[in-house]
């Protein structure tokens, strides 16, 4: 190369002197080398396994079998796909690649949907650099199979090869650090087209503009147009808010009169995009956000922007023009076809096959054919076709294929060319629908491009020449009728238009122009100014968010909610050490989407915030509002609050998705989605719509973070898998175990709950194949207290499983408040939070305000049982920290997500705070000595019948003694692992075993003084007999921090023969929701019941034996008895007392018996009934309606017993005398945990103050249940002694 450089240079020798060429050859030759040097080229190899007559379940309908790569999945069209990552080193930029060495083998695919894709005869990979915040990777993705004739091959390996460089180029960052509006007073206006505008003063008065006082030079008009911003971050976008220059009429003698104006030229919402100056290659962009313009008008304190007038070309023109290229559409967006994606249709071709439509296109010039487009769609099960007449003349027919797999409806755009003369294009559209009458098409759009006559009438219009635009020569136009003509401007630039002078005084309006370059002008008639839109609310309050930098997090949503989430703020600003705030969602629209509701602004701002930070770069967005399919409020009951990014394919529920990860992209070759780019900033919805929606559910947030909730239901975890309903769907129990045998290794300080719904009996009712026991469980689990759920298997919208083992009731009865766990649902459309039409059992459980869901990761559309595996696996591991993270919930998906190249990854959602980090207790608790022997020495066998004593310590993080925590210790020990076997209920042939610990030797609670604890119990007599290692779980909690720890060392088996005698049974106490209730007393259909227990040798809670379970029976049904070994927990300190607490369900109104039987340890059983009255649910029911001490001096108590336990009830107490005179009147709030209310006292003293006689009155009770709004009433009478 340098002999080159040298042979060239020296022939500029009788140029340049000879020592200054050296010099040019050594500087040219010093960066050639540093090229090289910067310069990496790597060669990876990949070897494919490939996995034959694999059983891919689609949905709950349809499976194939397929052939897949060992650890990758599936793409959106069921085709399998390669993808490939690896961390590189920051500031690389890929120069080139090559995929090399392919290797392939034929096969001949099983799966019909891979036979039927259009195949490239060769591997076309996407290979990316890619930033996921800190660290660079390398993204590879590919299709690994071709078509070659009627061959299909795969590929079993390959090389990449690839070249890399050191890049010094800065990323395309806003420089604007003010927003103009930050100061000034502003105002808003809309537009709905492009064009010229015009304001005169009544409009500006309109605006709240005092005319009369301004300096009309001093008038600005800021605004960016209305066109939709780019997804893509790297395309050109105005930076903030631009000035357009304006012409003011008048503004020389420096007041506004009446007959003054302001012309200004506006781009509308709706925009033509071209990537060449071809006329074919226009097409028109429909803004999906908007039908409105924006633009802001400031009175300054200095001269505004003014339209300038052009330089005259003073060449001689080449050329003549006399006429121009130009476009049109016809579009309507009335129609979502499946509530899903981007694409809205218009007009509906199924009772109504032909429509006409007749759309103005002035001075046709008959030298050019005209182009014409029709996009349609259609849904159907066979072929169909739409011919398309332009002024009665066949042009051309589109052919729509029928539907297939999982693509409901197919799209297809057609065109053609033809000769027309006039001002108007007639098109006629007729359907056919193959003979098929479920078949139904829309119109999407129409457009038509052509060439016009440069002909001035009674309208202003905008001109452009495609041919100029591609010469290099002088023109001149020629504007027929000049006298139609105000004026001209040109408008290419159009934040900065300028007038073009007339160079004629003839009858045309002539002006010249240099060619090569695309412009656009307008040409003006005065009586044809557009007039703006006043907006309902035209003032703009002062606002700086480009201003803003250094925050962790930031709550988006619209004003009414601030309040909302200002509550979040001021809790991660004071508790998570995070810079906060809250971001009214008008606001981002006005600085960064020059005030359009454009979702592209809401990612800007991010940006702008990730990429402008000094310190702190942002880490999560909260997105406080509910989100929808329809942005521009078509639908009823709309409720768009925060929108969302809906993907552009609206047709295969398996390929669309709704995701807010578009939010969180953030590098510069990011923001369309594509399957290498990786999400930089943790999102979350709270999907609410309404303030006290709201409220209940930050209620919840706020609750989990809070010392209320401490518990040892933090170290259990709720697993569930689907049964077998479909040959290969073992993979969902399958996969749960290997989840559960993983957590069992990497975090055994959790006590797992697995419900393999096989497992359990199923039974056949006239809606289908049902497990109540199922739903039982799982409502027992979730009320009883769990961290997480996760959920793998089929669902919807209305919740799990064919056989609906969860619904939107069964939600709704939870009020597991202070225990709200983290619900992982890898299924479909769980959480469609999308379409307002359709509630989902996903938002039920976020919105319960008595309990439910802290939060969820879950899904919004049809997810790959594949994907849902791989995502499911991987994401276990870091929400419960298996190495010791510290992410949030939200960070962990998303850490998780960047791992996947699919684009179903954007169907799995968080909603909630991202913010909120899983309560996984701390380690450490340990046992230091079992019956007083230290436990690093041979310890005790723990025998049936035995006393055990332990003592321990509660550590650090590093294992040193907390010598300051006091608090309480929770301990379960637990006997060993029993088998156990699914039930093949659906006769697939297939039966698992799997391991699980649940039968408790002991479960008690213990205090904590400076770190040390001890505790004591007797084994039951149902100890299994043979030896092994059992577990001993702790958890202990100081109202400040919680911790946990657990023991596998103990050794549990045989039977203490030298156990005292015992042969009494437990006493035992009934109550139904507080201890207060008496027999045959009043409750609610879902009441609490409680039993209290006592036995000097303990209760036994082990599942061993069969009939020595605490089992309680409801009115004599022996067929459904409730276990409640799991529900027995020890009083503090006492092994021999304790209470069952356990939440019935939906008992039908009336009379009820309960019985409960308990067994204590040695097996001595106690058998007690209690009967009680069950009041409806929608009757509110007062008894025992009372006030104590009465007679009474100056204080009384009122007591009264309800069937609302839990429930705010609002009451007032009437006092009268005997002759009906009111004198006190009390109103008062109370909750009570159960039946009885007795909060409410009184003093004897009347409303004003003074003291009432002595004697007998009269009260009126009235009671109203807040929640249900039911009301009831009572009168009793009172004694006053003196």
């Amino acid at each position: 190369m340098l002999y080159y450089i040298s042979k060239y240079l020296s022939n500029l020798n009788v140029i340049y002197p000879m020592n200054y060429l050296r010099y040019i050859i050594f500087s040219i030759a010093c960066m050639y080398s540093l090229v090289i040097c910067a310069q990496q080229k790597e060669l990876k190899h990949f070897k494919l396994n490939w996995i034959d007559n694999t059983e891919f379940t689609i949905n709950k309908t349809q499976t194939i079998k397929t052939s897949v790569i060992e650890n990758n999945v599936l793409n959106e069209d069921l085709t399998p796909e390669f993808s490939a990552s690896w961390k590189i080193s920051n500031a690389l930029v890929l120069q080139q690649f090559e995929i090399k060495n392919v290797v392939y083998e034929f096969f001949q695919p099983t799966n019909f949907i891979l036979k039927n894709q259009q195949l490239s005869s060769s591997i076309s990979p996407l290979f990316n650099f890619v930033k996921q915040r800190e660290n660079n990777y390398a993204i590879l993705n590919l299709i690994p199979i071709v078509k070659q004739g009627e061959n299909y091959k795969r590929a079993v390996s390959f090389d990449l090869e690839y070249t890399a460089m050191v890049s010094s180029k800065q990323a395309r960052n806003s420089s604007i650090k003010n927003s103009v509006l930050a100061t000034g007073n502003w105002c808003k206006f809309a537009i709905d087209k492009t064009g010229v505008f015009k304001l005169d003063k009544s409009f500006l008065q309109s605006l709240g503009i005092d005319v009369n006082s301004i300096n009309p030079k001093n008038i600005q008009i800021f605004g960016n147009g209305g066109a939709m911003l780019p997804f893509s971050n790297n395309e050109i976008r105005p930076d903030g808010l631009q000035e357009n220059a304006i012409y003011v009429e008048g503004e020389n003698d420096g007041s506004f009169d009446s007959n003054d104006y302001v012309l200004f030229y506006g781009k509308g919402p709706h925009q033509w995009k071209s990537d060449s100056n071809e006329l074919a290659s226009f097409k028109h962009e429909f803004n999906i956000f908007s039908e409105k313009a924006y633009y802001f008008i400031n009175i300054g304190n200095s001269e505004g922007k003014r339209i300038s007038i052009a330089s005259n070309v003073e060449e001689n023109a080449a050329t003549q023009i006399s006429s121009f290229h130009d476009y049109t559409f016809y579009e309507k967006d009335e129609v979502n076809l499946f509530a899903i994606g981007q694409q809205w249709f218009g007009e509906s071709f199924d009772y109504q096959n032909i429509h006409t439509f007749t759309i103005p296109f002035e001075n046709i010039d008959p030298s050019d054919e005209v182009i014409i487009r029709v996009r349609a769609v259609a849904e159907s099960s066979l072929s169909s076709k739409m011919d398309v007449k332009i002024n009665n003349q066949q042009l051309f027919s589109i052919n729509i294929p029928a539907y297939s797999g999982l693509t409901h409806a197919y799209a297809v755009e057609q065109n053609g060319m033809i000769s027309l003369t006039g001002n108007e294009v007639l098109v006629d559209l007729e359907y056919n629908n193959n003979g098929n009458p479920s078949a139904n098409a829309y119109l999407d759009y129409i457009e038509i491009l052509g060439k016009k006559s440069l002909v001035a009438n009674d309208k202003q219009f905008i001109f452009r020449n495609l041919d100029v635009a591609n010469s290099i020569e002088v023109v001149e136009y020629n504007i027929d009728n000049a006298a139609n003509i105000s004026s001209v401007w040109e408008v290419t630039n159009s934040f900065e238009p300028t007038i073009v002078e007339n160079n004629s005084t003839g009858l045309t309006y002539n002006f010249k122009a240099e060619g090569g370059v695309f412009k656009e002008y307008i040409v003006l008639n005065e009586e044809d100014y557009f007039t703006p839109i006043k907006l309902e609310n035209s003032v703009v309050e002062n606002q700086n968010l480009h201003n803003l930098t250094n925050l962790d997090y930031v709550v988006i949503t619209q004003d009414y909610l601030l309040h909302q989430g200002q509550r979040l703020v001021d809790y991660h600003s004071e508790n998570s050490n995070l810079n906060s705030k809250v971001i009214p969602i008008h606001q981002i629209y006005n600085e960064f989407s020059s005030g359009s509701p454009d979702i592209t602004a809401i990612r800007d701002f991010i940006r702008h915030l990730y990429s402008n930070s000094t310190t702190n770069k942002i880490k999560y967005v909260c997105f406080l509002g509910d989100a929808t399919y329809d942005y521009k409020d078509r639908i009823n009951g709309n409720n768009n609050i925060v929108p969302v990014f809906e993907a552009y394919n609206s047709f295969n529920k398996a390929a669309s998705y709704v995701t807010d990860d578009f939010y969180g992209m953030m590098d510069e070759n990011e923001g369309m989605l594509y399957s290498f780019e990786r999400q930089d900033i943790a999102t979350g919805r709270i999907p609410v719509t309404d303030v006290l929606e709201a409220e209940k559910v930050i209620d919840k947030i706020l609750n989990y973070y809070s010392e209320a909730t401490f518990g040892n239901w933090r170290t259990n975890l709720t697993l569930i898998a689907d049964d077998i309903d479909h040959s290969g769907e073992e993979v969902l129990q399958n996969n749960m175990e290997q989840i559960a045998e993983d957590i069992s290794f990497n975090k055994p300080l959790f006590n797992l709950k697995k419900i393999f719904i096989d497992a359990y009996q199923q039974e056949s009712s006239a809606g289908g194949n049902r497990y109540p026991t199922v739903n039982t469980e799982i409502s027992n689990q979730v009320e009883k207290g769990t961290l997480m759920v996760d959920y793998f298997g089929h669902g919807g919208e209305d919740g799990w499983a064919a056989e609906r083992i969860l619904g939107v009731p069964d939600i709704q009865s939870w009020t597991n408040f202070e225990k709200l766990p983290l619900f992982v649902t890898v299924t479909c459309e769980f959480s469609r939070f999308d379409n307002p039409s359709r509630l989902t059992a996903g938002e039920f459980l976020l919105w319960n305000d008595k309990g439910g869901a802290s939060s969820l990761i879950s899904t919004t559309r049809e997810i790959y049982i594949s994907v849902g595996q791989a995502i499911n696996q991987n994401l276990v591991k870091l929400l419960l920290e298996f190495n010791n993270e510290n992410n949030s919930i939200a960070e962990n998906l998303m850490l998780v997500k960047n791992q996947f190249s699919t684009s179903q990854r954007y169907f799995i959602y968080f909603l909630g705070d991202p913010a909120m980090r899983l309560a996984v207790p701390k380690p450490n608790i340990v046992i230091t000595k079992m019956n007083d022997v230290d436990i690093n020495q041979s310890l005790d066998t723990l025998k049936a019948l035995s006393k055990n004593k332990f003592k321990g310590e509660v550590l650090d993080g590093n294992n040193n003694i907390l010598s300051d925590f006091n608090g309480e210790l929770d301990v379960i020990v637990f006997d060993k692992p029993i088998t156990k076997q699914t039930l093949d209920n659906d006769s697939k042939g297939i039966v698992m075993d799997f391991d699980v610990l649940e039968s408790k030797i002991f479960t008690g609670r213990s205090s904590v003084a400076n770190g040390i604890f001890e505790f004591d119990f007797i084994a039951p007599k149902d100890l299994k007999i043979a030896y092994g290692k059992g577990k001993l779980g702790f958890y202990a909690e100081n109202n400040i921090i919680d911790k946990s720890g657990y023991n596998f060392e103990v050794v549990v088996g045989g039977i203490n023969e030298n156990a005292p005698e015992d042969s009494t049974g437990p006493k035992v106490q009934l109550y139904m929701n507080d201890l207060s209730f008496i027999e045959g007393g009043n409750t609610n259909q879902s009441p609490m019941f409680i039993a209290v227990i006592e036995d000097e040798s303990g209760i036994n809670t082990s599942i061993t034996a069969v009939d020595h379970d605490i089992v309680a029976i409801i009115d004599g049904d022996q067929s459904n008895p409730i276990i409640l070994n799991d529900y027995y927990q020890t009083e503090l300190n006492d092994f021999t007392k304790g209470k069952v607490n356990y939440q019935l369900r939906n008992l039908e109104p009336g009379l009820h018996i309960i019985t409960l039987k308990v067994w204590d340890t040695y097996n001595n059983p106690s058998e007690v009934s209690l009967t009680f009255f069950v009041v409806s649910d929608t009757e509110l029911e007062i008894t025992n309606v009372l006030n104590y001490p009465n007679p009474f001096v100056n204080f009384t108590e009122f007591w009264f017993t309800h069937n609302k336990p839990n429930e705010l009830l609002e009451v007032q107490i009437q006092i009268f005398t005997i002759s009906g005179k009111l004198v006190k009147t009390i109103n008062q709030t109370v909750q009570s945990n159960g039946n009885l209310s007795r909060s409410i006292n009184w003093n004897g003293l009347d409303d004003f103050g003074s003291k009432i006689g002595k004697g007998v009155y009269i009260y009126k009770l009235k009671v109203k249940a807040l929640n249900s709004n039911l009301r009831s009433e009572k009168t009793e009478k009172l004694v006053i002694l003196q």
